[in-house]
C-alpha cells in the first residue's frame, strides 16, 4: 500500500469526522466502553476541523493510491492535536508517518518540549515513541460523558532519558549511556562492580581538548573524559558508537547517516534524534 501525507485539501474536510469516528469507535472495551466511545465521537462535522484550522491547528493528511484519505494528524504551535487512522488501516504504518509529519514541522521552531493529550488506546503508541505521562485525568467528551485521559510530554531541550539512563539500562530498554560530563558514577557503581554493566572511561576525547586548550594558551584547565555505561552484550555496539563520536567529535567529520546512527546506538526516540540533527543544522550554519 502506497501511502503520502500531504496538507489538507478543500476536498479532505468532508472526510475527516467518517475517519475520525470510526477509529474512535473501533477502541477496544478495555479502555473505553460503547457508551463512552459514542459519546466521544458525537458531533463531528467538517466546520468544526476548519474552525480549528481558522484557530491555527494545522491539519495534514494520509492519503491511499487512489487518493482517498485513510487518516489525518492535526498539531497547533508545539501540541499534537490529533492523529486519527481509520481502523482498516492501523498498524501498518500510517499513523507512525502522520506522527512524524507533524513532528519534522514543530520542530524546526527548535521547541523546548512536545505535548499532547492522549487517550487511554493511543498511550503505548506515544511511549514508544518516547513521551512520557505527566498525568492521567478525567475529561468530559462531545457527548457528555467522562473519560480518562493522559497529558504526555516529550523534552526537547535535554537528552530524552535524562536521570533515567541506569532504570532503562536495568529494564533492558536502553543498551548505551554517554554522559559527556557529570558522570553519576556512584549511581552506577554498585552494577558495575556485580557486573551487570560496563564503564568505560574515553580519555581520548579529554586528552584531544586538553592538547587544543594547550595551543590556544589554556593551560589551566583539565578536560573531564566521557564516560559510556554499556551492557556487557553490546560490546560491539560501544565500540561502534566510539568510532562515531570519534568522527564526530575529534576529526570533525559530519555525516547525517552516522548521527541518526548514534542516536539509535543510544536508545533515543525518533524525535530526539530529529532534534539533534536539527540543532546540529543550525550550528553548522553560524
Amino acid at each position: 500500500m502506497t501511502v503520502r501525507i500531504v496538507p489538507i485539501a478543500d476536498s479532505h474536510w468532508s472526510h475527516l469526522p467518517d475517519i475520525h469516528r470510526a477509529a474512535i469507535l473501533a477502541v477496544s472495551d478495555e479502555y473505553y466502553d460503547q457508551t463512552a466511545r459514542e459519546s466521544w465521537a458525537t458531533g463531528l462535522i467538517p466546520e468544526g476541523y476548519k474552525h480549528s484550522a481558522e484557530d491555527g491547528e494545522i491539519f495534514h493528511v494520509a492519503i491511499d493510491e487512489n487518493d482517498k484519505p485513510i487518516g489525518f494528524c492535526g498539531y497547533r504551535g508545539y501540541e499534537i492535536t490529533a492523529l486519527f487512522v481509520t481502523p482498516e488501516h492501523q498498524r501498518k504504518g500510517v499513523a507512525t508517518a502522520l506522527y512524524h509529519k507533524a513532528i519534522d514541522e514543530m520542530l524546526k521552531g527548535r521547541p523546548e518540549k512536545i505535548i499532547l493529550t492522549s487517550s487511554h488506546a493511543a498511550v503505548g503508541f506515544y511511549e514508544k515513541q518516547g513521551f512520557f505521562t505527566l498525568q492521567e485525568r478525567e475529561e468530559i467528551t462531545r457527548g457528555g460523558e467522562f473519560i480518562s485521559v493522559f497529558d504526555m510530554e516529550a523534552p526537547i531541550d535535554r537528552p530524552p532519558h535524562e536521570g533515567r539512563e541506569l532504570e532503562l539500562m536495568l529494564a533492558g530498554s536502553k543498551k548505551i549511556s554517554y554522559f559527556g560530563e557529570k558522570d553519576p558514577e556512584n549511581t552506577f557503581l554498585p552494577y558495575v562492580l556485580s557486573k551487570q554493566i560496563k564503564r568505560y572511561v574515553w580519555q581520548e576525547r579529554a586528552d584531544y581538548l586538553e592538547q587544543l586548550l594547550k595551543d590556544g594558551g589554556e593551560l589551566d584547565i583539565n578536560p573531564v573524559a566521557p564516560v559510556i555505561y554499556y551492557l556487557p552484550q553490546f560490546e560491539a555496539d560501544k565500540d561502534r558508537l566510539l568510532e562515531l563520536l570519534r568522527k564526530h567529535m575529534i576529526e570533525g567529520r559530519y555525516s547525517l547517516v552516522e548521527e541518526i546512527e548514534m542516536g539509535d546506538l543510544l536508545g533515543y526516540p525518533t524525535y530526539a534524534v530529529k532534534a539533534f540533527l536539527e540543532r546540529m543544522r543550525a550550528m553548522r550554519q553560524k
